[in-house]
């Protein structure tokens, strides 16, 4: 009996030993799967930001239609001229360190103090070169711009410390009639940006770089209202024409005809995009299409 009593107290213990391993476990893989749903939470607010800043930066005449604040005004879904929408967050906390993101002096983008090289800030008449996308990749942060390779963000830094959050806006505020929205960025600058629901200049189907052969010709759907289009920007070797619909059957209202290169002794940029633009007195609303020209046969 005394034999039995041994067995069954030490099997109690074994078991009480397997189930604190499992429980043990269980934790270990219970806090993994947070800080994965942190890590996930940073990247997203990060690039969310990093593109709202970009627009900040270098609006590319590009009006805001509408801005929608959540119910706390921490986050704003805001819509542009072009259809596309961008989402700005304030003060989201988070448990992963970031890199850091700048611009300095000369409007280049900086990323953990290291200089890029690619142009945040446009200037004469140009656009910027693009705002950085981020991700982490085995346990690093990785860094492109466009679609440029992904490369590893420069400098130590530890993806369990305590993160830097939104480092780029203090607040975000939209006016009581809904006309003019106010960013705060954590330097003290203002940002003041009118809100115009009726200026809209949209190419539909233009997020992805349209392929052409060669002599040919495409038409696409535009959506305009609030002001006045201009003639079609577009590069050497091609042709574009906007012409406004007799009947649309719906609110895309006018149709951009495109033409490849017409001769073969034409010279065409091979990779570029044709620009629609539409103006409401100091205001614009401009979209691209991105085009490529196949090779020749």
């Amino acid at each position: 009996m005394k034999y039995i009593k041994s067995y069954i107290f030490l099997t109690l213990m074994v078991v009480s030993l397997v189930g604190c391993k499992v429980d043990d476990l269980k934790d270990d893989v219970n806090d993994l799967k947070d800080r994965v749903t942190l890590m996930e939470e940073q990247v997203k607010l990060l690039n969310d930001n990093v593109e709202v800043l970009s627009y900040v930066l270098d609006p590319q005449q590009k009006t805001i239609n509408g801005v929608k604040p959540s119910d706390d005004n921490t986050q704003f879904t805001i819509t542009l001229s072009d259809g596309s929408t961008m989402t700005l967050t304030v003060g989201k906390p988070g448990k992963v360190e970031q890199p850091t993101i700048s611009v300095d002096e000369n409007g280049y983008w900086v990323v953990n103090g290291i200089f890029t090289g690619v142009k945040a800030v446009g200037e004469d008449g140009k656009n910027g070169e693009g705002y950085p996308e981020f991700r982490v990749e085995k346990g690093k942060w990785q860094v492109r711009f466009g679609e440029s390779g992904w490369s590893d963000v420069p400098g130590d830094y530890d993806l369990g410390t305590e993160s830097l959050g939104d480092q780029f806006f203090e607040s975000a505020s939209l006016s009581d009639d809904g006309t003019v929205f106010t960013i705060v960025g954590t330097d003290g600058q203002v940002y003041t940006f009118p809100v115009v629901a009726s200026l809209v200049c949209e190419i539909k189907g233009n997020d992805a770089v349209v392929d052409f052969e060669y002599d040919s010709v495409q038409e696409f759907d535009v959506k305009i209202s609030g002001g006045e289009p201009l003639a079609p920007i577009y590069p050497a070797g091609w042709r574009a024409e906007l012409t406004k619909k007799e009947a649309a059957a719906d609110e895309y209202n006018y149709t951009l005809t495109v033409y490849a290169v017409l001769s073969r002794a034409a010279t065409a940029d091979n990779t570029s995009e044709i620009v629609v633009r539409v103006n409401q007195g100091t205001l614009w609303a401009v979209d691209k299409l991105q085009v490529k020209m196949n090779p020749a046969p």
